[in-house]
């Protein structure tokens, strides 16, 4: 009788579902304040197209998202190679950051603009930068060309925020930032087009933006399976669909 009750107890737990330990049901993502992408705002859970995209990025995975909040994104990207924060939503491939982290594909990139004080004379093409000093997010790429041009004078900020408030101040004479952020920074700064100006000139990098994943992560999935769920999602759509219904909901931002 024993043997028996031993080998149904063997044989339920063969049959039992998988349990995680409990931080295996949990995805750590690490955001900063980048409107209208990452919104932290006091004591609120984080809002912005990417905090839509990673809840549908959680919701797939069967994971209970946890933000850790951060300065700027290079402390983000620190904690994912740290493996202290499991995701990190809206980077780029790099070969130095695939030593830490995988990529999964989210979204395509978007158009960066270039903002001064009003007086500045008008910037017409990449040439028109160069005896200029340009405010810059620090561990924020923008674009090949831009990126790898030691002979800019690239001024390194900690985000676009405190780079607008120096951009005012005079500290710099021009600030380089995504198209998609000027109407939260009108919003911020409400003397933004009496004192501030958008140039003609702009680039658009046709290139994939990834969620970031730390090989180090902690959610107890593995990472091919992980690839074809997101994937998946990717190619139809999904993520996108999650933004443009945050946009559609938060016009404010906008």
């Amino acid at each position: 009788m024993q043997l028996t009750k031993a080998l149904m107890l063997v044989a339920g737990l063969l049959a039992a579902p998988p349990v995680y330990a409990e931080d295996e049901q949990t995805m750590r993502v690490c955001v900063d304040h980048y409107p209208p992408f990452q919104i932290l705002e006091g004591e609120h859970e984080p809002i912005g197209e990417n905090i839509a995209a990673l809840e549908l990025f959680a919701h797939l995975l069967q994971r209970h998202l946890t933000f850790i909040s951060s300065p700027n994104f290079a402390r983000c990207l620190h904690m994912l190679e740290q493996g202290s924060a499991d995701v990190v939503a809206g980077i780029y491939a790099k070969p130095e950051r695939a030593v830490y982290s995988h990529f999964l594909p989210y979204r395509d990139d978007g158009r960066f603009v270039f903002i001064s004080q009003r007086e500045l004379a008008s910037v017409n093409d990449y040439e028109d930068l160069r005896p200029l000093s340009i405010g810059v997010s620090r561990e924020t790429e923008y674009f090949d060309r831009f990126d790898n041009d030691d002979s800019l004078n690239k001024v390194e900020t900690n985000d676009v925020i405190s780079a607008t408030n120096m951009l005012l101040k005079g500290r710099f004479e021009l600030l380089i930032v995504s198209e998609v952020v000027l109407p939260s920074l009108r919003a911020r700064f409400r003397d933004f087009d009496d004192k501030l100006r958008v140039h003609p000139y702009s680039h658009e990098e046709h290139r994939q933006v990834y969620f970031g994943v730390s090989k180090r992560h902690q959610m107890g999935i593995p990472m091919d399976k992980m690839q074809e769920i997101i994937t998946q999602a990717y190619e139809e759509g999904r993520f996108m669909q999650a933004v443009e219904q945050f946009a559609t909901q938060h016009l404010e931002h906008y």
